[in-house]
Parts: C-alpha cells; structure tokens; sequence
C-alpha cells in the first residue's frame, strides 16, 4: 500500500509540474523571471508530496513494528525535505537547466513560438521537453521514495529497533526488481544508517525481528533477472554479482553496479560541505534560503516590471536573467506565495 501511495504520490505531481512547464512560451524557458517563478509554485508541490510520503512512512513502520509485537514510539518530524547541499526550489528549476542543456546543442533552433508536428524543428525541440519532463520523473520519484523510508527509519529507530532489511516489491516496476536490489536484499542495515537507494528504486523495508522474511523472498523472475546480469545460474559466476553504495552530495548513499566516482552538487555560492543526514534542522536551512532568495528577487521582479528592460544580477555564484514576459506577473505571484509559506513553515519550526 505504502509504494502504490508513493507511486500515486509522483503521478500526481508529476502531471502537475508537466501543466505549469508546458504552459511556458519557448522564450520563457531562457527567462530566469519565469523559470524561477515556475519552479518556486512546483517547489512547494513537491514540499507537500514529500509531507505526505513522511506521513505514509510512518504509517507504514507503526504496522510492521505492530507485526512483530513492538510498540510505535517517539516523535517524527512530517517535513523533512530528503536532500541537502541544496533546497526544493533550486531543484524544482532543473527542468529548465535539462531543456537548455540540450538545446545548446543545436544553437540554430531557437523557435518563438512551439513548432507543429509537420515543422522541421519539431523532433528537435520535442527532444529538449522531454529531456526536461524526464528530470521531473526521475526526481520526484527518488525524492518520495527516499522520504518514505527516512521516516520509517526514524520511526523504527524512535521504537529501539537496531536493524532492518531491504523488502523488494518487483510487482511495482515493469521489469521487475532490478539486479542492484537483488544483490543487495540480503543485507541488514543499522536503523542508524540511510539504507542506500537508486534512481526509480521500489524497495521498502522490514524491521528486525519479523518472523517472515520478506526481502528475500525472491520469485522467479527476480532470480532469472539476476542469473542474467551473472551469465549464468552458477554459483561461481553469481558470486561475481558485485553492488557498490556510493556518497551522493545530495541524496547521501547511493546503490550502483558500476564503478562510479563520489558526487558533489553544492548549492552555487555555497561553501561545499559533506553529506549529513537529512533532518529537520537542513529543511529549516533550506527553507531560509529560499526565504532570502525570493526576497532578492523580488527586488529584480518590480525592477523588470517598472522598467520593461531586461535585467542581470548575481546571486549565491549565479547569473541570473531576468526578462520582460507575458507570463512575468504570474511568475512574481507564484514566487510572492512562496514566500508567504515559506515563511509560515519557517515561524511554525520556530
């Protein structure tokens, strides 16, 4: 129940940030003023999805530890955004950084209005959305994921319990589990550590002590998926199966087959710092940055609309653009109600 809630969870969001992308203008895309306003009424989207997995997380850890006679205790926080090293506006503004990745790469296509299917330009600017509302999907979905198991974590760990073990759930992907969980379903991990994930990864967890033992209760086509990225069903070329948790600046551990370097994504301006366990004290952070940042740009808002002339300005190591637009008033108003929550979390937390 708790991953088809996850699952309706992205769904949900996912349509709603693909509404307001694709509302923009092909010049919207390269305006800061809109991008930012956009993603600042997204951000708060995903900052109620990631309330809503925690709430579910805790749910679910509050049944599997009635399952196995312990009783739920301690206090869990509902609103812990589940990456640091950044804050949800600046990653709710990657779709655009995607879109403009790629369109750089034909510098000559720079349409003013969206092409129709029968224009030259069409699967050239339809590559460069995708590319954009790929970044939505693959974000939203590693986001809930991993903010439903933090907060089955912190429940498991509030309620003394030491250990627990990854459960697969290949019913909820189209091609089953992958071969990175399989390896890895054998494994028990301290409540004190972050059990690590992947991109679109669908595993929940176990508590210790549960009679049955649900992560490895592996079906046939997970073992057949596993036996194929092995070369066989021996034993000596199983054992060769190998996953590595890498350190992701951002999310923390993360789960990989292949050799991979260590990843850092500071916030740009921002001292770079180690990952730490997301908590309520880096939300609250976060929030404090996205609260100074919409008061900065307000100023830059009511400049361009005063003005009518495109604006530049620096801020936390990035230039930013700011351009007149048809949907600017709109932008501004997203960001103002940003801010006006932003600041209410931050009063509540208080």
């Amino acid at each position: 129940m708790q991953q088809q809630l996850h699952s309706q969870l992205v769904e949900t969001y996912v349509a709603a940030c693909r509404k307001m992308w694709l509302s923009l203008t092909p010049q919207d895309w390269w305006n800061d003023a809109v991008v930012m306003g956009a993603a600042s009424r997204t951000a708060m989207l995903e900052l109620q999805m990631v309330a809503a997995a925690r709430r579910a997380g805790i749910e679910y850890a509050d049944q599997t530890l009635r399952l196995i006679g312990q009783l739920p205790q301690g206090v869990v926080q509902q609103l812990v955004y589940p990456r640091v090293n950044t804050d949800p506006w600046l990653v709710a503004a990657r779709p655009a950084d995607s879109y403009r990745s790629e369109a750089v790469k034909n510098p000559s296509v720079r349409p003013d209005e969206w092409p129709s299917s029968d224009d030259a330009a069409y699967e050239t600017v339809s590559e460069w959305i995708q590319a954009a509302l790929g970044r939505i999907d693959a974000t939203s979905s590693i986001d809930v994921q991993m903010a439903g198991t933090q907060a089955t974590i912190d429940r498991y760990r509030g309620s003394k319990v030491l250990s627990y073990r990854r459960v697969l759930h290949p019913e909820l992907s189209k091609s089953g589990s992958c071969g990175l969980c399989i390896v890895a379903a054998d494994r028990w991990y301290s409540t004190a550590n972050l059990m690590p994930l992947h991109v679109r990864c669908k595993c929940g967890v176990a508590p210790a002590g549960s009679d049955e033992d649900p992560g490895l209760d592996l079906n046939k086509a997970d073992l057949d998926r596993l036996y194929a990225e092995a070369g066989s069903n021996k034993a000596e070329d199983l054992v060769n199966v190998r996953v590595k948790t890498i350190s992701h600046g951002e999310l923390g551990p993360v789960l990989t087959a292949a050799e991979a370097r260590e990843t850092d994504n500071p916030v740009p301006g921002v001292e770079s710092k180690e990952w730490r366990t997301p908590d309520r004290a880096t939300t609250v952070e976060q929030l404090q940055r996205m609260k100074n940042r919409a008061i900065e740009f307000s100023k830059h808002y009511k400049e361009v609309r005063d003005g009518g002339k495109e604006v530049s300005f620096r801020y936390e190591g990035r230039t930013y653009v700011f351009k007149p637009s048809s949907h600017l008033n709109q932008a501004w108003a997203y960001q103002r109600s940003m801010l006006n929550q932003v600041t209410a979390l931050l009063d509540k937390a208080a």
